[in-house]
């Protein structure tokens, strides 16, 4: 079920009666679907409007070119940690760089 399926359900279940005759159909014309639609809508709008910051990150890298003392190379694996809150051992700049870093949601994707 997607996020309209999910808010949909929620309506309907908190509007409809608790004791449901056995002719009982619901009937809404379709306003509890829209309202679903509408609720689905703003909600996916605020979440693309939002900046999010990366609080912990490890990015893994292979085969990154170096140069050693012979000539060119490659490491065979080179990591670098972010996290807000300390800088990593690795990377001086974990904190600067975790609070320059953003994080958007581009397409929302139904679930």
């Amino acid at each position: 079920m997607g996020l309209k399926d999910n808010i949909f359900k929620a309506l309907k279940t908190n509007i409809e009666p608790n004791n449901k005759g056995e002719n009982y159909v619901f009937e809404d014309n379709g306003k509890v679907d829209a309202l679903a639609q509408g609720l689905t809508d703003a909600i996916v709008k605020w979440v693309q409007a939002q900046t999010f910051t990366v609080t912990s990150l490890n990015a893994t890298q292979l085969n990154v070119p170096v140069i050693t003392p012979v000539g060119p190379g490659t490491a065979a694996k080179v990591t670098v940690k972010i996290d807000e809150n300390s800088q990593a051992a690795d990377n001086p700049l974990s904190g600067t760089e975790s609070m320059q870093s953003k994080v958007k949601l581009k397409t929302a994707v139904e679930v």
